[in-house]
């Protein structure tokens, strides 16, 4: 057992975390669960890294501090693996669905293979079925301590296929390269099983963490952080590009709440942002992969797709209406959210970026007008 190495992985895992969560405006101020979700496990995974760098220099020390600083310690580290892994599922599904629901009904199951995990490891203070501190106040650790990575396992595949079935319904996940957090953390693990007294879980676990989220900093970038749909910024960068090819026919639609401040006054701001997250999400599950879904003002939202037709606009806007029904039915919501919803095709010809805008405005604004006339 080389202290030293010890000391220097546990640490640079430790400064990777912090550094993260320090220099990261996004991670500090986002109401966005999964990034939530992401602060706390990488929170832990920090404090991991310096017990676990306690619990190795404790090894063999004599004395009842010593002997209960390595008892503890290691009940953390064991106790923190299904934690973090049902972290990362949570992680994952926030960023595909964007869904508490769906989180509290699936995860009263989910959780379970995690929550017998750590409440064993409460066992094994009192009853060694997972590692034990000898009279020496040496560590051992237990054949059964090997189905923790077999639970980690397999929530890390779990995740792998909650990503599989979204991406075949409704499009590759842009800026998600997952690979980047797993190859580490699998390496870690593999190395941690096999080479006894080696500490590389934690460091790998901060390696996995700070390379998705460096990875995920372009996304920060075009993303609006309410939402999590994109920004006005992206907007701006890609539709130059969308409205110059003219083998091409751009379609745009705009989506503006009805009846959004009355949300706000009623039931205040945060259920306000509840709504707008809740549209995000409905956009998101009707539109086709190839089109792209924007936050553009406050309660307006825009898809641009390439190669559309008046057919396939209406299409789109009958998949939004459908997937307003469904939500209102199933969500439980304080409020019922209705849309009204414009659309409009580029003509390079006749159009530019701002009469572009205007019609598909202008046909949105004749739609909240009727609702409102009606409602009146």
């Amino acid at each position: 057992m080389n202290m030293l190495a010890i000391a220097i992985a546990d640490f640079v895992g430790f400064i990777m975390i912090i550094s993260m969560l320090i220099s990261s405006h996004v991670l500090r101020s986002t109401k966005r669960d999964e990034f939530k979700v992401f602060t706390l496990i990488a929170t832990i995974s920090a404090i991991a890294c310096i017990v676990d760098f306690l619990t190795f220099y404790c090894d063999g020390i004599p004395g009842a501090f010593t002997r209960m600083v390595s008892l503890i310690g290691n009940t953390f580290c064991f106790a923190v693996n299904p934690i973090f892994a049902v972290g990362w599922c949570m992680f994952t599904e926030f960023k595909l669905y964007q869904s508490r629901a769906r989180i509290r009904k699936r995860y009263k199951y989910v959780v379970i293979p995690g929550d017998i995990m750590v409440l064993l490891t409460i066992v094994n203070m009192f009853y060694p079925i997972i590692f034990y501190i000898d009279e020496n106040n040496v560590y051992h650790r237990l054949p059964f301590s090997y189905m923790f990575y077999v639970v980690e396992a397999g929530y890390m595949i779990y995740s792998l296929i909650q990503i599989n079935l979204y991406e075949k319904r409704y499009g590759k996940v842009r800026f998600f390269p997952v690979y980047l957090m797993m190859g580490p953390i699998i390496m870690g693990c593999l190395l941690q099983v096999f080479f006894y007294g080696v500490s590389l879980l934690w460091v790998s676990f901060a390696l996995g963490i700070t390379s998705l989220y460096m990875a995920m900093q372009n996304e920060f970038s075009y993303l609006d952080t309410l939402t999590g749909l994109y920004n006005r910024a992206y907007l701006d960068y890609l539709f130059e590009s969308y409205a110059k090819d003219h083998n091409s026919r751009l379609g745009g639609i705009m989506i503006d709440v009805d009846y959004f401040k009355k949300i706000n006054d009623t039931y205040g701001h945060s259920v306000g942002d509840e709504a707008l997250i809740d549209v995000a999400r409905v956009i998101r599950f009707s539109k086709p992969d190839k089109a792209l879904a924007v936050r553009f003002a406050g309660d307006e939202f825009i898809l641009l797709m390439k190669d559309s037709s008046d057919e396939s606009m209406q299409k789109i806007i009958s998949n939004i209406r459908n997937e307003v029904d469904l939500f209102n039915d199933t969500e439980g919501r304080q409020y019922k959210l209705s849309l009204s919803i414009g659309y409009a095709l580029f003509d390079p010809d006749k159009d530019d970026t701002d009469s572009f805008f205007r019609h598909m405005d202008d046909n949105m604004y004749e739609e909240k007008v009727r609702k409102h006339s009606q409602r009146d």
